[in-house]
């Protein structure tokens, strides 16, 4: 069996963008140096991703000096192996500056909604990815559980139900799990 040849960030940064027959881009991430198709995300988990980034913007709002800016689906380049699409990232405002076509390093906190199509090596590449590249917290949502995980250097802790989460760099925050699933 023929070895598979892994791409750089860079390399893959440099490709063209790839369009459907309806003009639409096919959306992919760099994982480990493969690239990953990514399916286009359900209504419940776009409804999801828009009630985490909607908590995190009120609470961020009464915490300016924090200056975190909440950002859904900006591009990230991890690594030299990796390029993500976060669902929703942190990032602080200083950091944001520049004209590159995606963000270069990881999110201060990044939270990924896990769907059907993720695989459990992926979504674990994408953990120590974040984490070894800067991120300070990494949350992997489970819908299907109503659960999160908060991964964080040397800690990971699953919150459930009317748990509110816990996140040293989120002082204050106390959005309970069950929450994020309040969609309508």
């Amino acid at each position: 069996m023929a070895a598979t040849t892994l791409l750089t960030s860079e390399q893959y940064l440099a490709m063209p963008d790839e369009f459907d027959q309806s003009g639409n881009r096919i959306k992919d991430e760099l994982i480990g140096g493969e690239i990953v198709k990514v399916p286009l995300p359900s209504r419940i988990h776009d409804l999801i991703k828009n009630q985490i980034n909607q908590l995190l913007i009120f609470y961020l709002h009464d915490r300016p000096e924090l200056n975190f800016k909440s950002l859904v689906e900006i591009g990230t380049g991890i690594s030299k192996l990796d390029v993500f699409v976060p669902d929703v990232s942190l990032i602080a405002r200083d950091r944001l500056g520049g004209e590159d076509r995606i963000f270069q390093g990881a999110p201060d906190l990044a939270i990924e909604i896990v769907s059907p199509s993720d695989t459990a090596r992926h979504v674990k590449r994408k953990v120590d990815a974040y984490l070894e590249g800067g991120s300070k917290s990494f949350w992997v949502v489970y819908p299907d559980a109503k659960s999160v995980e908060v991964h964080s250097i040397g800690s990971t802790r699953e919150f459930k139900s009317d748990q509110k989460i816990e996140d040293l760099l989120l002082p204050g925050f106390s959005a309970p799990v069950a929450s994020f699933f309040e969609l309508i």
